[in-house]
């Protein structure tokens, strides 16, 4: 039974100075960024299957992209610290894997450049990721690189 792995790089994000936040963590989602990030939710539940679990950074527009998608798309929304961005691109792609293990389908949204670093290191193909960027992967069991299958911008 073949796996699927959603990527997503957050939304756009207001600056700390247009939002007026002390910090970089409590940025929001720009009106551009929440369009968008609607947007591709909505292409996401046209072409991918439904995820069972969002994983998200615990940044505040991250936190913000995965409850546009998780409202779209039915699913609940779990903050793991491991896709902060800040984190080792290696492990990062170790610990999606072991959470696929457990499910069909998990999507998981984090910021550049790490997203992009991830999904090369899983498909062996490098894509940009530009704000609300997605990538759907596919894998049968054990099988690696996996299968880079749609990708929306």
């Amino acid at each position: 039974m073949s796996k699927t792995l959603i990527l997503v790089r957050h939304a756009h994000a207001l600056s700390r100075y247009e939002a007026a936040v002390p910090t970089d963590s409590a940025r929001p989602l720009s009106e551009q960024g929440r369009q968008k990030a609607l947007q591709n939710a909505q292409l996401l539940a046209a072409r991918a299957p439904r995820p069972q679990r969002i994983l998200t950074s615990p940044l505040l527009r991250a936190v913000q992209t995965a409850q546009i998608l998780a409202d779209t798309l039915r699913a609940p929304v779990v903050r793991e610290n491991m896709l902060d961005g800040f984190r080792n691109d290696a492990d990062v792609r170790d610990f999606l894997l072991e959470q696929l293990a457990n499910t069909d389908c998990l999507l998981a949204v984090s910021h550049n450049p790490c997203i992009t670093y991830v999904c090369a290191l899983l498909s062996g193909q490098v894509r940009p990721f530009a704000p609300a960027s997605f990538a759907v992967l596919r894998a049968a069991p054990e099988q690696q690189p996996l299968q880079l299958i749609d990708f929306g911008e």
